[in-house]
């Protein structure tokens, strides 16, 4: 039950790896002839294609110590929404859910702990073709309790993305292009507007243009998982605890 809960988790951070990655050049990325101006903000990445700004923020993102990533997307027919602070080294904690049902995630110390409503669970169990009276007896168990998964033991497809920067950022050497169009700003900072197709979905990225130049937003609309991710918080302390001892379901009782 715990690696389909995973499995999802997984796919969140999949679209955050298409589009920031740099390939090939375009010499029409002129922000004026996308309809930008001649602003404090093109001069940022004066020269530069839409490719190599986006290589540049998928660099910069690699050297975070930590930030928070806050969205939702479609997947699998689901609407799911997350919202994670990210640290270094595999640690991380944060919530994600669907419509009805919630859970939530940390990671610190080499293991992960995941902590799902009643709902969440029962999710899961039909899901996973369990019998109602096996979900149940789960639902008990879990009740108010924290399912812990030694990541030592997880297969690599098993582990959450978003507590790996490194993962989230790896670069996509996959052929792919983005073109840079009018200028915007995120929550008040100034912010460069890079798009591209990834098959059926139009991918937006937007890139900081003052200081560090951090991934900003990430969308996707159309194709089979349309969604959005803000980035922020970046570079501020995160702290991820261990959940108390007592309140921990040990996974061997789950066993069969």
């Amino acid at each position: 039950m715990s690696n389909r809960t995973l499995m999802v988790t997984a796919s969140l951070g999949v679209m955050s790896l298409m589009a920031l990655t740099a390939c090939g050049t375009d010499k029409s990325d002129d922000p004026k002839a996308s309809g930008g101006s001649a602003s404090a903000t093109a001069e940022a990445f004066k020269g530069l294609t839409g490719d190599q700004i986006s290589e540049k923020a998928r660099v910069a993102m690699t050297k975070l110590d930590s930030f928070r990533v806050k969205g939702s997307m479609t997947t699998d027919g689901k609407h799911m929404t997350f919202d994670f602070a990210v640290a270094k080294r595999g640690a991380c904690q944060g919530t994600f859910g669907t419509e009805s049902a919630s859970a939530e995630i940390r990671q610190v110390g080499g293991a992960a702990y995941m902590k799902g409503d009643e709902k969440f669970w029962r999710e899961m169990g039909s899901e996973d073709g369990s019998s109602s009276e096996d979900t149940e007896a789960l639902i008990e168990m879990l009740k108010g309790r924290w399912f812990k998964m030694p990541a030592q033991d997880a297969k690599a497809d098993d582990k959450f993305p978003f507590c790996d920067i490194g993962t989230m950022f790896e670069k996509d050497e996959k052929e792919g292009h983005l073109t840079r169009k009018a200028d915007t700003d995120v929550n008040g900072t100034p912010a460069v507007t890079l798009k591209g197709k990834d098959g059926a979905a139009t991918q937006t990225l937007l890139v900081a243009a003052e200081g560090e130049p951090y991934a900003l937003r990430l969308t996707a609309e159309g194709g089979k998982e349309p969604g959005s991710f803000d980035f922020s918080a970046f570079n501020k302390p995160v702290t991820v605890t261990a959940p108390p001892a007592g309140e921990v379901m040990d996974p061997e009782k789950l066993k069969g």
